[in-house]
């Protein structure tokens, strides 16, 4: 047999072998990439002033107005709910694009997640009087969270 015989054959090879290097090492990017963005998702959602304010905002505030809510709690008020709205508004944009898993980042922030939303739901209507657009990723999040609540709970 002559080397130009095989030549094409040993080209398919090298081809072939390429390209399984080149899919493991997407594979690898993805998942270092999933890792570093859930990782900084989860050091956030569990660092003390987040969850201070997002508990505030589940079970402290009471107003169903964004005037009312403005005019009780001024800008420490406003700087909570943005705070933790605008971090759901981030989750869910990172689910809608794909870049994060929602199985895996709703085992652990679904639940409160879908709790702010509940909670909020009528201020961030009021706001949006300001801002159409305003925490339309969060408001995606949510029929996700609920179904995923849904499915733990048998429903």
């Amino acid at each position: 047999m002559q080397l130009l015989e095989i030549a094409p054959l040993i080209t398919a090879v090298a081809l072939v072998i390429s390209a399984i290097f080149v899919a493991v090492q997407l594979r690898n990017a993805r998942r270092d990439r999933f890792v570093a963005v859930t990782n900084e998702l989860f050091d956030i959602w569990q660092r003390p002033d987040f969850m201070t304010a997002q508990l505030w905002l589940i079970h402290d505030v009471t107003e169903d107005s964004w005037k009312e809510f403005l005019n009780r709690h001024g800008k420490e008020g406003e700087t909570a709910f943005l705070r933790v709205t605008g971090f759901y508004n981030r989750v869910g944009a990172l689910v809608t694009l794909g870049i994060v898993d929602e199985r895996t980042i709703l085992r652990t922030i679904g639940a409160t997640a879908y709790a702010v939303w509940a909670k909020t739901k009528p201020l961030i209507e009021g706001a949006r009087t300001e801002n159409l657009a305003l925490l339309r990723e969060f408001e995606l999040l949510v029929p996700i969270c609920e179904s995923f609540l849904k499915g733990r709970s048998g429903g």
